[in-house]
């Protein structure tokens, strides 16, 4: 039976990555996102900048880095369920236990994403980046859900199951992010999954669309 745990090149690649995160969002912090170069963040982090060009394509993305465990789940969760079972409760379980991955992580790392959060609050360029980066990754899983229900006949209603489910992550999500620095002691799991019930009595007590 094949290992969850990454093998050696793995490890060394996340720790990598961590390390330029970590570099990244100091360096930000201090200096601002606009006077903070690739090779600043690599020195920082003790690499070359052809090895941070390895892990991000930008210096704003640095910070950007998603939980790589749900992207695999998706892929494997599309390949082995049958294509009248893809539904909103397949890929919002996945997200749920993103969300539980996040509240049992250590506090470095809860504390690094609220960290980016703040500056994609506060800097309109990283906020451009970071919803041109989730609109990339909606875009991607939208067009992998429509091949897997048969091509572009299922284009619409692929889009509206992935950026529907998306939605109700990021709602989520900035609620979380919100009550903690407010200084509550918020769980996401349990906000997410108060968010899908929520969303579930807006579509089934919302008034139709009359002409």
């Amino acid at each position: 039976m094949a290992s969850d745990v990454p093998d050696l090149r793995e490890r060394r690649r996340r720790e990598t990555r961590l390390e330029i995160n970590r570099a990244a969002l100091d360096l930000f912090e201090r200096n601002g996102v606009a006077a903070t170069t690739v090779d600043e963040i690599a020195r920082a982090a003790g690499v070359s900048a052809s090895t941070f060009f390895r892990h991000f394509p930008t210096k704003e993305e640095s910070i950007l880095a998603t939980d790589s465990d749900v992207d695999a789940e998706i892929e494997a969760w599309l390949a082995t369920t049958d294509s009248g079972d893809i539904d909103f409760a397949g890929i919002e379980e996945i997200y749920e236990r993103a969300a539980v991955r996040l509240v049992e992580s250590a506090d470095d790392t809860r504390s690094r994403v609220l960290r980016a959060r703040r500056l994609i609050v506060t800097d309109a360029h990283l906020r451009a980046t970071a919803i041109a980066f989730d609109a990339r990754k909606m875009c991607r899983l939208t067009d992998a859900v429509a091949s897997k229900l048969g091509g572009r006949e299922s284009f619409t209603f692929a889009r509206l199951l992935v950026e529907g489910v998306g939605m109700t992550l990021r709602i989520a999500f900035d609620d979380w992010a919100t009550r903690v620095d407010a200084g509550e002691d918020a769980n996401l799991a349990e906000i997410y999954r108060a968010t899908r019930v929520e969303l579930r009595r807006v579509v089934v007590t919302s008034s139709p669309v009359r002409a």
